[in-house]
């Protein structure tokens, strides 16, 4: 073989063995507890250039309304005894900073709206006390049409205005899928809001492992969303989850207290091995036609009304084989309706027929 020959296979060798260059994150931090390139405030960290991958932000209280247009992961650091970061109420109050879908003024305390990527959030408070709002929403997080995690976050006092709302989860042409997990959610109206302006899905929803706390509404789900809802605690809500529209699963939540578990208002959705504990009205309240749903595995324990299936077609072969401990009445259904394959355990009524 000639020198130059093996000069070049060597070269060509070389070329193809060359890796591509490693992309390595941009971080920022807001406050002083960490070494880095510094922020004052949580929104210039995000505005920054370079664009950041990462924004941590040390423990404190922040008086910020937050928008997030990029791929990002704003994170809450532990310092010292302390841990979340907070966002809380500007002096002078929070402003309207976005519409929701049916038209209505929303005050947003963190939007992540339209993002071409995915936005993560995780170890941070909202804290909507003193806000100041009247004739709009208020709203802890707000994801608009963006992919997405919401982890180990505390949203409360979202109420004034017309009502407030922990997170809402509004899908759109992206079709995107948001994740809310291991959080704590605490408002006088609803804790989680999922919709598109869909009737088929544009929002693919996991709503896993967190805490509603005293919401009216735990969880509202309407149309346009492919939904999975699991492992959930729900603690003295007058309902836990309501569901009008959509597809998916309601799987192995825990109801404690409250009117009702579920309200099924809307077919698409399966209530699954779930349970209900001292339900001051019904465990589950069944009032739509439903060919899709499925409410099976159940355990209803001290209620009024184990499950109500009242001017329902497909019921009986929809609704079948829970377990109703302790309640006045098992089901509350037309004449007819089978009862066979369920379990009754100290139930004065199995079968009460509809009003």
């Amino acid at each position: 073989m000639s020198r130059l020959k093996f000069v070049l296979l060597v070269v060509s060798a070389c070329l193809l063995t060359v890796e591509a260059p490693v992309l390595h994150a941009t971080t920022y931090v807001v406050g002083t507890c960490k070494v880095g390139t510094q922020f004052t405030k949580i929104q210039d960290a995000l505005n920054a250039t370079p664009a950041p991958t990462i924004v941590e932000v040390c423990p404190g209280k922040y008086p910020e309304q937050v928008t997030i247009t990029r791929p990002v992961t704003l994170q809450g650091v532990p310092s010292g005894n302390s841990s979340y970061a907070t966002l809380v109420v500007p002096s002078s109050g929070l402003v309207n900073n976005a519409t929701l879908l049916d038209g209505g003024a929303a005050a947003v305390q963190i939007l992540v709206k339209n993002v071409d990527g995915t936005v993560v959030l995780t170890n941070l408070v909202v804290d909507a006390t003193n806000n100041s709002v009247s004739g709009a929403q208020v709203v802890g997080i707000l994801y608009m049409n963006t992919p997405g995690t919401i982890n180990h976050t505390v949203t409360f006092n979202d109420e004034n205005g017309e009502g407030g709302i922990g997170m809402y989860l509004e899908g759109g042409s992206a079709n995107p899928k948001v994740t809310v997990e291991n959080s704590t959610l605490d408002h006088d109206n609803v804790g989680i809001w999922v919709q598109s302006s869909s009737t088929s899905s544009e929002l693919t929803a996991t709503i896993q492992n967190n805490l509603f706390n005293l919401n009216p509404y735990g969880i509202q789900v309407f149309a346009g969303a492919t939904v999975t809802i699991s492992g959930n605690t729900f603690n003295n809500n007058v309902t836990g989850i309501y569901l009008d529209g959509s597809s998916g699963s309601a799987v192995n939540n825990t109801f404690v207290y409250g009117d009702f578990g579920f309200e099924l208002k809307g077919d698409g959705i399966s209530i699954k091995s779930n349970k209900i504990y001292n339900a001051a009205a019904t465990g589950i309240d069944v009032e739509t036609n439903i060919t899709k749903s499925v409410v099976t595995g159940n355990v209803v324990t001290t209620a009024p009304t184990g499950i109500e299936a009242c001017h329902t077609t497909g019921s009986p072969n929809m609704v079948h084989s829970n377990t109703f401990v302790d309640t006045a009445t098992a089901y509350e259904a037309e004449s007819g309706f089978p009862t066979t394959g369920s379990t009754y355990l100290g139930v004065t009524t199995i079968l009460q027929a509809c009003p």
